[in-house]
């Protein structure tokens, strides 16, 4: 039996990034849940001068950032018997991640992910072909082929979401293993009745903004100070998470322990692709979490000085920083 520190669970894809300045950037304050929206000429034909490929997906990227801060990392993921889903398997072992509890589809291409990034603002769109991704399916025999201290489970996009999850509880309970869960669109459409029961095994719960703002509206409607994320963070909280994080993109990221609210600024450096960005700082909350003995102040600035670095560079992984250079930054 392998024994690892994380398994990070969720999807793996190929990207395409494309740049672009052509994009009108469109107010949308009428709906809180959408904010702003990018929109281009009806019918018209957008340039690029730079395009990028590169390996994306929640499962991929948070074991990848984990890897590289020095953790014995393996991926349960689901791609394709092709091309695309050999050069996932070789980056994944290129980073020293064991690739051998990964699930191959013969039937079903891997997964594909087309982003488009607007030139002004850095801020990304994407389209997703899930392709493999939606059929994930993990047995009870694959979970007693290793044991873990942590899961980090992103999104899952197909119909067995909810049965992997169980599964996963059940070995959580067995093993005393610990929980880290940045749900993703098909697990928010559940609802906080769809998630309740799996929240109070979570020990660290990560949500953005909108996500959380989303979650609470479906509960309770527009309360009163929703706009705050300090009244989201507590709403939620209150659902069963040990810690609840929230990211704010530019404005920062909080975290909550039910004793005090945590927050950091972000790291102000030029930003190129935001691309993964969600990925690397809830990985990196993990590590940091896991490296400073439960320091949620330092969690958080490790989380924030690596996702600084991420969004640097083109592509989700680029950008990542070593233990080393990240270390120079906690205090």
């Amino acid at each position: 039996m392998k024994n690892y520190q994380v398994v990070s669970i969720g999807g793996a894809t190929r990207d395409i990034i494309f740049y672009t300045d052509r994009g009108k950037i469109v107010a949308n304050s009428k709906d809180l849940i959408c904010p702003k929206l990018i929109g281009f000429e009806y019918g018209g034909k957008i340039i690029s001068k730079k395009i990028h490929f590169g390996l994306g997906g929640g499962g991929c990227n948070t074991a990848i950032c984990l890897a590289k801060l020095g953790f014995k990392v393996a991926n349960i993921v689901s791609i394709g018997e092709d091309r695309e889903g050999d050069c996932i398997s070789e980056h994944l072992k290129g980073a020293k991640i064991d690739i051998n509890l990964i699930k191959i589809n013969k039937k079903i291409a891997s997964g594909f992910s087309f982003f488009i990034i607007d030139d002004k603002t850095k801020e990304h769109v994407a389209f997703l072909y899930r392709g493999a991704n939606d059929y994930l399916d993990i047995n009870e025999h694959d979970l007693k082929k290793f044991k873990t201290k942590w899961f980090f489970v992103s999104s899952l996009s197909g119909k067995n979401w909810l049965s992997i999850s169980k599964k996963i509880i059940t070995k959580i309970k067995k093993d005393k293993t610990k929980l880290a869960w940045n749900p993703g669109e098909t697990q928010l459409a559940a609802g906080k009745r769809g998630l309740i029961g799996l929240l109070k095994y979570c020990d660290i719960l990560i949500l953005n903004r909108d996500e959380s703002t989303e979650l609470v509206v479906s509960v309770r409607g527009k309360i009163k100070g929703i706009n705050n994320p300090r009244v989201l963070i507590k709403e939620i909280y209150r659902w069963g998470p040990k810690i609840f994080v929230l990211t704010d993109g530019r404005r920062g990221a909080y975290a909550y322990d039910g004793k005090k609210i945590y927050f950091s600024k972000i790291y102000d450096i030029p930003v190129v692709d935001t691309t993964g960005a969600g990925d690397c700082f809830g990985a990196s909350f993990l590590a940091g979490l896991l490296l400073y003995k439960g320091d949620i102040k330092k969690a958080l600035k490790m989380g924030i000085y690596n996702t600084a670095g991420e969004v640097s560079k083109v592509g989700a992984q680029n950008g990542l920083l070593s233990l080393k250079q990240i270390k120079k930054f906690i205090k």
